[in-house]
This record gives C-alpha cells, structure tokens and sequence, in this order.
C-alpha cells in the first residue's frame, strides 16, 4: 500500500491487517501508512513488520483487569517459546527519556491490586508534599550533568539481543521499561557491557518465558525511570506531570513485584517437590537475583532481603546434595553466575543489618575445591560467558573479559576483609582484648595493596578511562579497596585518625570524581566506598561534593545498607557507620527541604 493512502472503511470490530500495535491493543486500525491514526494520536511507535501471535482460549476475551494475574504461578510443564520470536529493536522505540510523561491515553488495562497503598510510605510523603507545592517548588539547579539516568543508545544491538518476552502483555508503560532495561544501572552496577552479559542471556532467553522473571526486570526499570523523574525534579525541572509520571511508575513497579513474590514462590515450591529443569533453575535464581536488588530500590524491602537470602540458604544445601546423589552437575552456568552476583548483594546488605553476610559466610566455609566456595563460583564466573553464549560470542569480548580479569580478581579479594571488619566491630571492648585480629586484619589489607599496586598506581594516574571497560572495573576494585582502610582506621582505639587517612581519604575523592565527571551514572556503582569516605573526610570542599552525590544517588537507591539502630555503640566502626546513617538520612532531609523552598 503506498504511503499516504488509507483503504476503504471496514466495519469489523478491528483490523486484521493493521499495524501490530494496534493488533497488540485490539483496536481498530485505520491501516494508514507510515503512523495509523491512532498510534499518531496516541504518540505511540506505529509497527507494521512486527508479527503478533494469535491469542489463545478466549483471551481476547479476558477482562483487563486479570490480564496480569492469569498465568499460573508455577511454571507451565511446557514453557512457551516462539519459534520465530518477535522482535522490537530499540530504534523503532522512543527513548525512555522522551517518552511523553502526561499522556494516558495509552494504557491497555489496569494493574490488579495497583494503587497508591503499596508504595513507599517515605516517598509517598514526599510526593505529597511536592504536589501541594507544585506553583512554588523550584529546585536548586544542579552543576552535575544532565545524563545521570539517561539509558545509553544500544540502536547497535544485535535483533536476537532486543527480543520481546512473550510471557506476559505489555502496555506502553512496560514496554518501555523493558526496554529500559539494556541501558540501565542494575546492568551498569555488576560491570560487563549488557549485549554479551549474564543478565543479557536471562532478559532475552529466560524472561520470554518465566512471567516472574519478567516482572522483577519491569519492576527494578521503572523504579529507575522513576527515579529520573525525581532528579528532574531535584535538578529545577519541576513539572506536575513528572510528579504523577513518577507515581505511575512506582504503582506499576509495586504491581509487578507483589506479582513476582507469587510466582517465586509456586517456582520454588515446584522445584522442590519435582527437582526442577536447568531452565526452571535459571529463572528461579534470576529471580533471586533481580527481587532482592529490587531491593536496593526500595527501603522497606530489607526485611524481605534477609527473608530471600535466607531462603536461598535453605535451598542450596538440599538441591547441591540431591544433585549429586544423581550425579548431575549442581546449579547451571546462569544459576552461579547469579548466586556469585547475590554473594556480593549479601556482603553490601551485612553493613546495614548484622543478619547480612551469612550466605557469603556458607559459601567461604565450602571445600576450597568446590565450584560453591565463594572463590570457586568466581573463577566459574570468569568463564561463564564463554560457555553460556557458545561459539558465537565473539573474539573481541574473550579479550575484554581476559582483560578485565585482574581487576575483578582485585575486587572480589577485597570482599573478604569486610566481613572480618564487621566480625571485629561486634567484639566486646573493641581494640582492648583483639589486638591480634586487627593485626591480621592489617597484614590482609597490606598483602592486598602490595599484590596489586600497579593497579592502584593506574587508577590513581589515568585522567579518564579512555572509553575501557578495564578503568571503570579498576576504579571499582580501587575505591573498595581504599574504603576497606577507611573502616579499618575506625578500629584502633588508641588512633582515631591515623597520619595516613588524610591521604587515602584524597585518593577516594580524586578517583570518583574523575568517574563522575566522565560519566555521571558510574556514581550508582562507586556510592558505597564514596559513602564511607564522606563520614570521615574533615574537608569541608570534599564534603559538599560528597554530600552532593549521595542526595542525587539516593534518589535512586534509598537502601545503602548503612545500619540503624544494630550498630548503636557497637565501638568506634559502629559508631561510624551509624553517623553515615545519620548523614544520609540527613542528606534526604536537605534534599525535601531544598525541593519545597528551592
């Protein structure tokens, strides 16, 4: 049909030959040619080469309301794949950053369960307060750049890496968000650039199929989008409908999570009872994976953070011990990959509660022969790509990873002393009667510092990563390597500030800087070390910045992990640890306060 013409008025109920979106949202197409009318009028990507799959038993008949709760919360014994997936490559797709934030025009059915109750007590507060102050709130404008949460173009992604999972319908909204997905920082935060990542392999071949695993990647997207919209909102860019934009996302994302607690919990129960395929497996630990940093999102899901961990715990020993009774060879590739990336959620969630670490503890105290041993799944994880993408991963990404190796050897050695800090930090009479623990503790650190000083060296040296993965990798294991001395000076009773914090306390600040300046969203991955320098730094220029950073990072992850109460005069750490607590709930405070009256 030539472009411009419109073909004779039908009276069926809707097209059979009209673009997919409207096919998608069961609407009538007018089927003109390139944008239909009502995609143009709904500010929608009008697609025309995207095949839809019919609907199955009555589901067009399926009231919206139910759309999102109709599949089972087991996996069904068949999984549904299509044998010629449909595709949406993101540049037929409006940037996440363009979509129009005020149109709802385009919802295709409500969330079951969605409203406002479910969202953060906190934020809801927060936004309240905004909306009855939306003629006056003007935010002090930020110097930092403006691309903080702004996902990158991935337009040069292979088709097979952009698939749209099937397992569940999408409105706009998801779709958008999924899609988020490639350029987001929960991809940022774990390192390897998304097209040939783990977390690329689960997006693209476990999501299409496991509707849990698919709603936790919507979920923890829109609590980013979300979070756009407040450093807007922060940044002077106030508007009423980034506000209701903002509650929108939050509802959705609060939906979608509630809905994949459900279907974590009959796909534990399934493979517990039937032994599980390697792809129920898969989809079961990536839902671990993704549920607990949704967490990270949102303040009040520690508690459940702890639930989910210990439920991991629980379930490991008992499936590793029926696997071998079988002779099968335990967790599948994806499955520890993910369990190692959950290792690390676990060691960050051991600063904020001292229920944290003990999964991380099981896996240290395997045999260290074991692929289980926390050393063991890093080397598995080293090679995991290799192996989980075949012969078509590419030559170029075995260098990066070959490359890349040392520094995240770096940074997964650095781990280990944390948890002896915190086990030191719980002593009676810290510093008096454990003086020989903090004198392994020291030699640990400087066997670090010696073993990988060229590193440390570089990172202090380079004036930017010269667009290499290896220097934001080597900034990561740097700053959590110096974040280690910044706690271990909080050890000595008899030295509370010792000649060489100054120093380390510079560098800290020198390289994330540095980071931030180039690339504004690697503040999502440095914050933790930035955090802790922040509490001790007496600059009071360095302090501004920091401060600054940890507003802008906690827009987005509220949850840091620094304790509450649980450290309250537990020595001089805990003492810190609560006073970064303090600092950044007080960071927020400014940070309300400078929204209202800005």
């Amino acid at each position: 049909m030539a472009n411009g013409t419109r073909p004779p008025s039908r009276s069926v109920p809707r097209s059979r030959n009209g673009c997919a979106t409207c096919r998608v949202r069961k609407l009538k197409c007018d089927e003109f040619h390139p944008i239909c009318g009502r995609c143009s009028k709904a500010r929608l990507s009008c697609d025309w080469n995207l095949p839809t799959r019919a609907t199955r038993g009555g589901a067009s008949q399926a009231s919206a309301s139910t759309v999102v709760t109709s599949r089972p919360l087991a996996p069904a014994p068949r999984p549904l794949r299509l044998r010629s997936p449909s595709v949406i490559t993101t540049t037929d797709t409006k940037s996440p950053a363009s979509m129009d934030s005020g149109s709802t025009s385009t919802t295709i059915f409500t969330f079951a369960g969605s409203s406002s109750e479910h969202a953060s007590p906190s934020i809801n507060l927060s936004l309240s307060r905004l909306t009855q102050t939306h003629e006056v709130a003007r935010a002090s404008p930020s110097s930092s750049p403006t691309r903080d949460l702004s996902a990158p173009s991935h337009s040069a992604f292979p088709a097979s890496h952009a698939a749209l999972a099937d397992s569940l319908r999408l409105t706009p909204q998801d779709r958008q968000a999924f899609l988020y997905v490639p350029g987001s920082v929960l991809v940022l935060r774990f390192g390897k650039p998304f097209e040939w990542s783990s977390i690329s392999y689960v997006y693209s071949n476990i999501a299409n199929t496991y509707a849990g695993v698919m709603r936790v990647f919507i979920a923890g997207a829109s609590m980013e989008l979300r979070s756009k919209e407040l450093l807007d909102i922060h940044k002077g860019e106030f508007a009423p409908e980034k506000l209701e934009r903002a509650r929108r996302l939050e509802e959705s994302a609060t939906s979608h999570y509630l809905l994949a607690l459900k279907d974590l919990s009959g796909l534990v129960e399934h493979i517990t009872s039937t032994g599980g395929t390697k792809d129920e497996v898969d989809a079961l630990f990536s839902m671990w994976f993704l549920i607990l940093h949704f967490g990270f999102y949102q303040s009040q899901c520690v508690g459940a953070a702890h639930l989910h961990l210990n439920g991991i715990r629980s379930f490991l020993k008992p499936y590793l011990r029926s696997c071998a009774e079988q002779g099968k060879d335990g967790l599948p590739l994806v499955s520890r990959q993910l369990l190692y990336y959950i290792s690390y959620l676990d060691i960050h969630l051991a600063f904020g509660s001292k229920e944290g670490g003990k999964l991380w503890t099981d896996l240290l105290s395997e045999d260290a022969q074991s692929p289980f041993s926390h050393d063991g799944l890093f080397h598995g994880a080293r090679s995991c790509l290799a192996k989980l993408w075949g012969p078509q991963y590419p030559t170029s990404e075995l260098f990066d990873d070959l490359e890349n190796y040392r520094p995240l050897h770096f940074l997964h050695l650095c781990q280990k002393p944390k948890i002896g800090i915190l086990n030191l930090a719980t002593v009676s009479n810290l510093g008096y009667n454990d003086r020989e623990g903090r004198h392994r503790l020291w030699k640990q650190i400087t066997k670090l510092s010696e073993e990988f000083a060229d590193m440390l060296e570089l990172a202090d040296r380079v004036p930017d990563s010269g667009g290499r993965r290896l220097i934001w990798t080597l900034y990561h294991a740097t700053l959590d390597f110096y974040a280690l001395q910044v706690l271990y000076s909080c050890l000595d009773p008899h030295d509370e500030h010792p000649p060489w914090l100054d120093r380390i306390l510079a560098t800290i600040i020198s390289i994330g800087y540095k980071a931030v300046r180039e690339d504004p969203r690697q503040l999502y991955r440095l914050v933790w070390p930035l955090a802790i320098a922040m509490v001790r730094t007496r600059d009071l220029v360095h302090l501004d910045w920091l401060k600054d950073q940890l507003v802008r990072a906690q827009l987005l992850f509220p949850n840091l992990s620094f304790p509450q109460a649980a450290w309250n005069r537990v020595g001089p750490l805990g003492q810190l640890l609560v006073e970064a607590d303090r600092t950044c709930r007080s960071a927020c405070i400014t940070a309300d306060q400078q929204l209202l009256n800005g």
